[in-house]
């Protein structure tokens, strides 16, 4: 838009200068000390044209100016309103309940450290406001229950749309509810134990986070190293695709 405005003020300035040099042109050309009928006629249209041009310009300064001046008050609302809503934070923190266990190595007993890590699940509210209907689902692959159920003979791997069913998919997600998460509080929704180890392993944990609002899917990535855990989180939208969590966190949760 400014860039708009300076190539017309430009253009006036030019058309200006031809008409102050097309003036001189004429006062020096004839003899006399007036300018003939038509000439005059011509210069005098010349410049009702300037002023013309000009009040053109100076008009659509005028709506460029409030336009933009619009558009400053919607962007200010719009961040009011973003940052008036919410979501629901995922913290995780972990428990080292490792033991020290005896294992057989040929014909002696040696005593080795055995690692236990709980992983503990938190709710943050850190928004101005309380949130409503949060759902917090888990796919815990260490925990679930190890007895399967007995299968039929027939099992339906087709829905009625014909779309094809992932049966061992469904169903091993976890779903807590939380039907108010108050303001600036920090709910432990959800725990589990790592399988035991000697300090090394690969783990990882699929979470949903879903509220009246918003929703989104979180991947947990366990990396542990001399019994030590290291973490690694990517967020997806509804779709699976992946998104910025940190930059949506900050526009809605301050």
């Amino acid at each position: 838009m400014k860039g708009n405005r300076l190539m017309m003020t430009a253009l006036l300035a030019i058309f200006g200068f031809v008409l102050l040099a097309l003036s001189v042109y004429l006062l020096t050309k004839n003899s006399s000390n007036t300018i003939s009928a038509e000439k005059q006629k011509q210069l005098d249209e010349a410049i009702k044209q300037i002023e013309v041009l000009h009040a053109e310009i100076l008009e659509k300064d005028k709506i460029v100016a409030e336009n933009e001046q619009k558009l400053k008050s919607l962007k200010s609302e719009a961040m009011s309103r973003s940052m008036g809503q919410n979501m629901p934070i995922i913290e995780i923190a972990d428990n080292d309940l490792s033991e020290g266990s005896t294992q057989e190595e040929g014909n002696k007993k040696v005593h080795k450290l055995m690692y236990h890590h709980q992983i503990r699940f938190f709710l943050l509210n850190a928004g101005k406001n309380s949130l409503k209907d949060v759902i917090f689902s888990v796919k815990d692959d260490y925990n679930r229950n190890k007895e399967k159920k007995k299968k039929s003979s027939v099992t339906a791997n087709i829905d009625y749309t014909g779309k094809k069913v992932d049966s061992e998919e469904l169903g091993v997600y976890e779903n807590i509810e939380v039907n108010t998460l108050n303001l600036k509080s920090k709910k432990l929704i959800y725990t589990s134990n790592l399988p035991g180890s000697f300090g090394t392993g690969d783990y990882e944990y699929h979470l949903i986070i879903e509220w009246s609002q918003g929703f989104y899917q979180m991947l947990v990535k366990i990396e542990e190293i001399d019994g030590k855990l290291k973490y690694n989180y990517e967020f997806f939208d509804v779709d699976g695709k992946p998104i910025d969590f940190k930059s949506l966190e900050t526009s809605m949760a301050n």
